[in-house]
């Protein structure tokens, strides 16, 4: 009953969210820096912002199971200095660990639909008149870039998934109207190459441009909060992110 309830909160949600969009959801606005953003639902959580207020690409970037640590903001500045507007959510309302097992636990403790409301409020304060909206997340920020997607076709741009999960059936798959890039490690025991072509042949069935890339490496290779982290390997990942932007976003 609980996990109903959150998923009509979460429809309800977008609903006011589409239906009042001008409405600013920032109560504290800043140029860069930590700020407040309060959801459709009258609940509130944290971000993490940088970049020109007016910029024409805006990228919402939705954390892994560390929470918004000093990888995620060193995400944010780094688009933020290549002139988008970079904006990330915290989902964990302020709960963060360095310790895999406690992070874990973290994660596994968030309620999925409101991560998914949180997603859809972190949308509605980087919308501007004529702005794009990209989804990027890692892992489990990863899962969330894509349900961001799925819960608001009409509202973003490209969507970027790190090693993170694709759930969705076709009917869900067709209802995505943006280009989606996949980045994959194939040391990854928790998404395995039989997953990854299963994604592949989903996505398939509908008539988005599709990117999929696959490393030599572990999850987490792009985060250097991982013991996986690769440095090399992360610098050549991030090339075909920004190239997916520059192609098929701002391009498009």
């Amino acid at each position: 009953m609980r996990s109903l309830i959150l998923s009509l909160i979460c429809f309800i949600s977008f609903a006011a969210y589409a239906a009042d969009s001008d409405q600013q959801t920032a109560l504290v606005d800043a140029g860069a820096g930590t700020i407040t953003i309060k959801s459709v639902m009258g609940t509130s959580l944290q971000g993490y912002v940088a970049g020109p207020e007016d910029a024409a690409i805006g990228i919402l970037i939705l954390h892994d199971r560390w929470g918004i640590n000093g990888s995620i903001r060193q995400w944010v500045d780094r688009f933020a200095a290549k002139g988008y507007r970079a904006l990330a959510i915290d989902v964990f309302d302020g709960r963060i660990s360095k310790q895999m097992e406690l992070a874990t636990e973290i994660m596994n403790a968030t309620d999925p639909e409101w991560a998914k409301a949180d997603a859809i409020a972190g949308l509605k304060y980087l919308k501007r008149d004529g702005r794009k909206i990209v989804t990027l997340g890692a892992g489990f920020g990863g899962w969330q870039s894509f349900q961001a997607a799925l819960a608001a076709p009409e509202e973003v741009a490209g969507t970027v998934v790190l090693y993170g999960k694709i759930e969705a059936d076709v009917a869900q798959m067709r209802s995505l109207k943006a280009p989606l890039l996949t980045i994959f490690a194939r040391n990854d025991e928790s998404i395995t190459p039989s997953m990854i072509e299963e994604y592949r042949l989903l996505v398939k069935k509908t008539l988005i441009i599709y990117k999929s890339y696959s490393f030599s490496a572990g999850h987490g290779f792009m985060d250097s909060a991982y013991p996986t982290y690769d440095e090399s390997l992360a610098r050549d990942a991030w090339e075909q992110v920004d190239g997916f932007l520059a192609d098929f976003v701002e391009a498009g």
